[in-house]
């Protein structure tokens, strides 16, 4: 990701900036990952950053099941 701005980037308001960097952090931290691992670990965080600021209950949320393929024959 670029630190640097471009002469059309000079106004970006830092908020979106700091945006950036989270996603590009998140990015770098994950990427490595499967995608529902990837998914899992994100959902963890931002779990742990919504507890530490007031705005979830410490129990984190739960990743829905994948459900199975239409038309399965059922066992």
């Amino acid at each position: 990701m670029k630190t640097k701005p471009e002469t059309k980037e000079e106004f970006v308001p830092a908020a979106l900036r700091q945006v950036w960097e989270w996603k590009d952090a998140i990015y770098r931290e994950t990427k490595h990952l499967p995608t529902r691992e990837a998914l899992r670990e994100i959902l963890r965080q931002a779990h742990e950053a919504a507890v530490a600021h007031g705005f979830a209950a410490p129990e984190p949320a739960k990743l829905a099941e994948t459900p199975p393929p239409y038309r399965a024959k059922k066992k």
